[in-house]
């Protein structure tokens, strides 16, 4: 069966960027250039099965080719399979590999990609030594939990099979919807195991330790964490698939840790800009070529295993005592919350939360407040928890949001608390530390799917801060994923995301949208806001 399902992801952002000419190869047809593209960070690894970093994925994401792709409009697309069955059942999936993808490292390495290739890269990941954060998002695959847990040592078991070397055929335990999309994230890339072994247990760690099958490969990584000059990923195009004629830039620039990107993109040294914010609204009023998704839920989170904010009660009341209808949001990019999942998320081909057909927040009730609260104060000592610090991000928009909700905890509840700005290095550690009584905090998925926002609460949830813990939530997400239709998956999805409001573990306030803005006349990139990967593939400039 050829692609017929697709994804329609209104989150998935394209447009193209390039540099000024530096080499020969420049086209009339908009190819050849070069690109630029400021990072934010040093990957910590190129290895896709280990990777959880943001510049990692920015990079292993022009490097590699995995089964699927997603394009420029969302949907889903062949990429190193040309097309792919299902079985009636939804459990088997046979994909067919395309016979000109070929592995490069820009030196000596190169060797056709094939379907052992992904079978290697997969053992990997369920490998217990690897120790991959990834693999519980892929447990729907036959045997691969009990691999990772140790009970299956057998490889081989796992339900990922090489028929031949270009027939891969993978098995799952149950039906996912989700599960093509998974394929085009970062975790499901290939891995040759030859390239691989001869690494010496360095393999994705410095520039000759990783070869690609994708559009380009890594020519130079230099980094020296003690200076700010010369921190930089060069990639040219991956000469064996070039050949093939599929990818538009002669190569890829990205520039590590700089200082000024924003001023970088407003000069035309950077043709790439993600942000959100401030600075976006900025780029909008200028009238910047742009394209916006809405994947961010801020709210406010709770540290339910320690603290006065154990007490489930105490935080009902601070939920119910919020009139949102007060809270005013006129600033572009940002909108009230319907939920914790955001409206731009799908189930197959429908929007979630118009399959749900109901919002997920406690309204305001102003007698329930204060009757959840005099229940609170039975266990809870009020010298405990009035006075107690609430961190926010550094953004205008959300601090004085959450100052009017604290005016209004002092209204209704007599409710003291202290606001503290942190710098978003500062934030994220506040929130990794899990060292806080409650902080808004944003819900993102690293994939289109409900399952990728509210597996943020469950027990096995490496993003879980909160420490809130109910195996019957873990099951309702576990039925909602495996669940053949798209209604009843989303009657599943919205009882798991009522038990997080329903017992304040988290109120969902703000959907923020985000922007990524483009140089002038380019097209062809592909930006995802899941994986925070701009792709530049297909890019050009006229």
């Amino acid at each position: 069966m050829k692609f017929k399902k697709s994804v329609k992801n209104a989150a998935l952002l394209i447009v193209t960027v390039m540099l000024p000419l530096i080499s020969s190869c420049k086209k009339n047809d908009g190819s050849g250039y070069i690109f630029k593209y400021d990072i934010a960070a040093n990957p910590v690894t190129l290895d896709p099965q280990t990777a959880t970093d943001s510049a990692s994925y920015e990079i292993i994401a022009n490097m590699f080719e995995g089964l699927l792709r997603v394009d420029n409009e969302g949907n889903l697309q062949s990429a190193a399979a040309e097309s792919y069955a299902v079985s009636e059942d939804g459990l088997t999936y046979t994909f067919d590999l395309r016979d000109n993808i070929y592995w490069y490292d820009g030196d000596k390495f190169e060797a056709p990609c094939t379907a052992h290739d992904f079978v290697f890269a997969f053992q990997r990941l369920f490998r217990p030594s690897t120790k991959s954060k990834s693999a519980g998002n892929f447990f729907c695959i036959k045997n691969s939990e009990k691999i990772n847990k140790g009970i299956i040592e057998d490889l081989s078991e796992l339900g990922v099979k090489a028929l031949d070397d270009k027939t891969l055929e993978i098995t799952l335990d149950s039906p996912n919807p989700s599960f093509p999309v998974m394929l085009t994230t970062v975790p499901a890339m290939p891995c040759n195991r030859e390239f691989y072994e001869n690494s010496n247990g360095k393999y994705g760690l410095y520039g000759g330790s990783v070869a690609s099958n994708g559009a380009f490969y890594l020519y130079r990584w230099s980094y020296d964490r003690w200076s700010s000059d010369n921190n930089n990923i060069i990639m040219r195009a991956n000469i064996k698939n070039n050949e093939n004629g599929a990818i538009s830039p002669h190569g890829l620039n990205f520039f590590i840790e700089e200082d000024n990107s924003y001023q970088n993109f407003l000069n035309e040294q950077s043709h790439v800009y993600i942000t959100s914010g401030s600075e976006a609204i900025q780029l909008l009023n200028s009238g910047y070529k742009n394209t916006e998704s809405e994947t961010r839920i801020w709210g406010v989170l709770f540290n339910t295993k320690s603290g006065s904010f154990a007490n489930e009660n105490l935080r009902q009341a601070l939920a119910y005592s919020i009139q949102r209808e007060l809270c005013e949001i006129n600033t572009v990019g940002y909108r009230k919350a319907k939920g914790i999942v955001p409206n731009a998320i799908n189930i197959g081909e429908e929007f979630y939360r118009k399959l749900a057909d109901k919002e997920c927040y406690l309204p305001y009730d102003g007698n329930l407040a204060k009757s959840t609260l005099e229940m609170a104060l039975e266990n809870v000592n009020k010298n405990s928890w009035s006075g107690l610090t609430i961190y926010v991000p550094d953004d205008d928009v959300i601090f004085e949001y959450i100052s009017d909700i604290s005016q209004m905890w002092q209204s209704e509840l007599n409710f003291y608390c202290n606001i503290k700005r942190l710098s978003d290095a500062d934030h994220d550690r506040v929130l990794q530390s899990g060292d806080f009584d409650f902080i808004v905090a944003d819900i993102s998925g690293n994939f289109n799917s409900p399952y990728s926002y509210l597996s943020s609460f469950s027990s096995s949830g490496g993003s879980n801060y909160s420490g809130y813990s109910d195996p019957s939530f873990n099951e309702l997400l576990s039925k909602a994923e495996i669940s053949a239709s798209e209604k009843e998956s989303a009657e599943l999805y919205y009882l798991a995301e009522r038990k997080i409001i329903d017992s304040a573990v988290f109120i969902p306030l703000l959907n923020q949208s985000e922007y990524a803005f483009f140089g002038e006349d380019c097209k062809g990139i592909v930006y995802n806001p899941f994986t925070k990967t701009v792709v530049f593939k297909e890019a050009k400039k006229f």
